[in-house]
């Protein structure tokens, strides 16, 4: 009895000893295995699109999977500037989308860690003087003066080759006003962000006003006019800055005092009534011919009207060159 218990005994220990050292063969076999993912506090990714191996430091013997763990796309990258949080849960879980036994990765540092897209800060104040610049030398006027409506933010765009390209946006039918530029800048060639940028152009131009009450269909005379310096910026476009546009012409409406002098409220006198008598005169470098003859219609210079030649009887449009005077071409 004794014996068979001594021998029981060492069946025991054997089986102990035997225990201990397949227990630890398997740990030093799981610790060859595994993988270990250290995070660092951040990182900055300069493509559109972040890899575990340029976020991450990849530990392990296994070289072949080390190897394919860096090429993992874990996501996108933030907008150039902008920080992204990357999670060791977000990590797992591309790693199981991959088919990966997750179970042989240990984070032995931080659970995560920020990433930064590499990026060009160019200032909304920078942004702003090219484009005060662009206005000035588009525009030969010294006398514009544009301001700015609102504050312009700064930018960040990715790393590269930056170029930008300014445009006037919309319709505009006066020099002045309110006026908004877009600045399209380009990375390498390629559209990447486009910044509006609100103005209004204040414009001072000479213009000419009505010195008292001009009546309608009153001739025009140099001492009906004022010329004064206004902003014309809210003005139609029809503003007059030539006095010889006025003189002689006739107002189509009464133009009251101080009031700015349009161009489409006065108009050319007449030159020529309707049966007046005249000359037809047919000219080419060569030759000259004339005719007289009778207008069937009233006309101002440069209009077109219908005349009778006298010796022929025949009806033909000619322009008006003075009252005695009509041009056939």
């Amino acid at each position: 009895m004794k014996r068979f218990t001594y021998h029981y005994g060492l069946l025991v220990l054997l089986i102990i000893i035997c225990s201990g050292t397949a227990i630890s063969k398997e740990n030093k076999l799981r610790e060859t295995q595994q993988i270990k993912i250290f995070l660092p506090q951040s990182s900055v990714i300069d493509s559109d699109e972040y890899r575990l191996g340029e976020i991450a430091q990849i530990e392990g013997e296994d070289v072949l999977l080390l190897e394919k763990l860096g090429k993992i796309i874990i996501g996108r990258a933030p907008l150039p500037g902008r920080k992204l949080t990357v999670t060791r849960s977000l990590i797992l879980s591309r790693l199981r989308s991959h088919k990966l036994n997750v179970k042989q990765i240990a984070f032995p540092g931080s659970d995560s860690s920020s990433i930064q897209r590499a990026a060009l800060k160019i200032s909304g104040k920078d942004i702003e003087q090219v484009v005060l610049l662009h206005i000035k030398e588009s525009n030969n006027d010294k006398d514009l003066k544009p301001r700015l409506l609102a504050k312009t933010r700064d930018i960040f765009l990715p790393r590269g080759q930056v170029s930008y390209v300014i445009t006037s946006k919309g319709k505009y039918k006066k020099e002045g006003g309110y006026r908004n530029y877009e600045v399209e800048f380009s990375i390498d060639g390629k559209a990447v962000r486009i910044v509006t940028v609100r103005t209004y152009l204040k414009l001072y131009k000479e213009i000419f006003v009505a010195r008292d009450t001009i009546k309608r269909n009153q001739v025009i005379e140099e001492s009906d006019l004022l010329k004064v310096r206004k902003n014309v910026d809210r003005m139609p476009r029809e503003y007059v800055t030539d006095k010889y546009q006025l003189i002689g012409k006739i107002s189509t409406r009464t133009i009251n005092p101080s009031e700015a002098i349009r161009g489409n409220t006065v108009t050319a006198p007449l030159l020529i009534k309707s049966g007046d008598r005249l000359q037809i005169v047919f000219e080419t470098p060569f030759l000259r011919l004339s005719a007289p003859g009778i207008s069937l219609a009233k006309g101002r210079k440069g209009e077109r009207i219908p005349v009778k030649n006298l010796e022929s009887k025949i009806v033909v449009f000619a322009i008006v060159e003075t009252r005695s005077i009509v041009l056939v071409n």
